[in-house]
């Protein structure tokens, strides 16, 4: 690709008059029109002048012969059977002639001679008209292929015997900024090495074809070219060359569907496909970096939780925070797109001031970029950000197939968590069915809800009904985070109605959701949570009628909306935990 954007260089632009005769594709051919009345009075001049001549001139002298003349310049007549109209003329008077002429030699001499000149005639005027359809046929031919390159996106050239372009023509040089349909020099639509070595050595076959790709200005363009032998020993090539660059960005449209939903469809989670996705959308659109950024709250900034390349120093230069910049939502490409939840397309990022890595994106020969989000339940889950060597356009209908990608990629998520969902609740009634009160129940109940929708820590709350407050029966966490701190301050607090993410569901009866519980006014915890990195939190009452009987809460190192629908599934669960506390605690005492 770099390649042919040298080649650009190469060529000057010629006048639309003055095409190279070496191409014979030069202009529409024009016939001129000529005055018919005009040739046939010069015609019917010369006709007359031989006759008159022809009168005076002894018989035997080929004096008829001449009459030739007047069928060659009828040929210039616009009326293609003029010709043969005046051989017929010509004949008349050449028989007439015969007669009215002296004397002079035997009258065979001069019925052979008038037999010559009659041959010579209608000679001349069969053989002008082939001549003359002939030329009409390859008129006709050169102009209706001259009608195609002046009219389609498509290119005509000649190659010499060394494998290198002299010259060109067709409307198709206009995809390389050309305002004139003709050019002289070297044009990217030039052959390979590989072909010009097989041109040197003469071992082309009678055709061969072969396709160009570069980008200009921003705009990514493909020829697929053709050379061909000249017919006899005539050195050197012609080619032809259509633009397919509207086909071949539709075939990259549609790879890249089916290449994302295949690694979609045969995954079993969609977080572990993630670098395939990566990998799948660089090679499907010849990009040179993928990035996935996901939210790190310690630093309160994007984190790049994938690359591909994995081993690629430009992927690593784009990925990793330097002293200089961080990605903090919603500066960056990615940044903006975590934000405002929309693709985003920069055609290159070093004239995008608002992203921190445009001096990074030079250093290591990146320019364009574009970014998809991941959404789910109207959260930014994660962001895809690729690169591109070369400054590119913004392509509206691959923008729209990408955002179209990422909506469906939400949807498998959102799938995912359904499945994940409904396992849970079936595995919490195994986990009730096989327990014998909830002191035991407890860790299986938290562990098997944190480990299947993916929270961080969870702890389950108990009514102290002499005093009035919630206890902290067990805590869990997620086994590759260490949440001491958190999980020591809620082993020694308790809560009274009201007070606290617990005390507001025991006050409310109902669930309650926590985007950021370190900055709730009403969450005592709040220091440890900022010390652990906890955000987001929910908590649902656990039931026995419309008593509440305890209360049990999540918590996520992200900041996530409200889920509604969690919210109500954990309603249900709150219920059917209450009643297995009731049920457990009468078999209790009747035991």
């Amino acid at each position: 690709m770099g390649e042919d954007l040298c080649r650009i260089s190469h060529f000057h632009v010629l006048p639309y008059d003055h095409m190279p005769s070496s191409l014979s594709l030069q202009n529409p051919v024009e016939r001129p029109q000529k005055n018919r009345g005009q040739v046939l009075a010069l015609a019917l001049l010369v006709a007359t002048l031989v006759f008159v001549v022809d009168l005076f001139l002894p018989m035997g002298v080929a004096e008829a012969v001449p009459y030739v003349a007047v069928v060659l310049i009828a040929l210039r007549s616009p009326d293609k059977n003029d010709p043969l109209r005046l051989a017929g003329l010509c004949t008349v008077l050449a028989i007439v002639g015969h007669y009215l002429s002296p004397l002079g030699a035997e009258p065979w001499i001069g019925i052979t001679n008038r037999s010559i000149a009659l041959f010579a005639i209608w000679s001349t005027a069969l053989l002008a008209m082939q001549v003359r359809e002939s030329d009409e046929a390859t008129r006709d031919q050169s102009s209706m292929l001259t009608g195609i390159l002046s009219n389609m996106p498509a290119v005509a050239f000649r190659i010499d015997q060394e494998g290198v372009m002299h010259d060109s023509f067709g409307r198709g040089l206009t995809r390389f900024g050309l305002k004139e349909l003709t050019a002289l020099g070297r044009i990217p639509l030039e052959p390979p090495d590989r072909i010009k070595n097989q041109i040197k050595q003469g071992t082309l076959a009678n055709s061969v074809f072969y396709e160009s790709n570069g980008i200009l200005q921003g705009k990514p363009w493909w020829f697929l070219n053709c050379l061909c032998k000249l017919e006899g020993d005539q050195p050197g090539l012609i080619g032809f060359g259509i633009d397919i660059t509207d086909r071949k960005r539709a075939e990259r449209r549609l790879a890249l569907h089916d290449a994302i939903a295949d690694i979609l469809t045969t995954a079993t989670s969609v977080s572990e496909t993630y670098p395939q996705i990566l990998k799948a959308i660089c090679h499907t659109l010849d990009w040179r970096v993928g990035i996935l950024w996901r939210m790190d709250y310690h630093r309160q900034a994007l984190g790049a939780a994938a690359i591909w390349p994995s081993d690629s120093p430009q992927a690593q230069a784009m990925s990793t925070s330097h002293a200089g910049w961080a990605l903090t939502p919603p500066a960056g490409l990615a940044g903006q797109v975590w934000d405002i939840r929309n693709p985003l397309w920069i055609r290159d990022l070093a004239d995008y001031p608002k992203d921190p890595r445009s001096q990074a994106a030079l250093e290591v020969g990146l320019h364009a970029g574009f970014a998809i989000p991941i959404c789910l339940a109207g959260n930014t889950r994660a962001v895809l950000e690729f690169f591109s060597p070369y400054p590119e356009e913004a392509d509206d209908m691959l923008l729209q197939r990408l955002s179209n990608i990422g909506f469906q990629i939400g949807q498998c998520i959102e799938r995912e968590h359904k499945e994940r969902r409904l396992a849970t609740h079936h595995s919490l009634t195994n986990v009730l069915a096989e327990s014998a009160g909830m002191t035991q129940a407890a860790s299986p109940i938290l562990e098997t809800i944190g480990e299947n929708l993916g929270w961080d820590l969870g702890a389950i709350w108990t009514l102290d009904s002499s005093q009035q407050v919630l206890r902290c029966l067990n805590v869990w966490h997620s086994p590759h985070l260490n949440l001491d701190a958190f999980r020591q301050a809620s082993q020694a607090i308790t809560f009274s109605r009201g007070v606290g993410l617990p005390g507001r569901v025991w006050k409310s009866g109902k669930p309650s959701w926590i985007t950021d519980v370190v900055s709730d006014p009403n969450f005592p915890r709040a220091a440890a949570a900022a010390q652990e990195g906890l955000h987001s939190g929910f908590a649902f009452p656990m039931k026995s009628g419309t008593e509440i009987v305890g209360v049990i809460e999540f918590f996520h190192r992200d900041i996530q909306k409200p889920d509604k629908e969690l919210l109500d599934m954990f309603a249900s669960i709150g219920l059917q935990i209450g009643q297995f506390i009731q049920r457990t605690a009468k078999q209790s005492l009747n035991g």
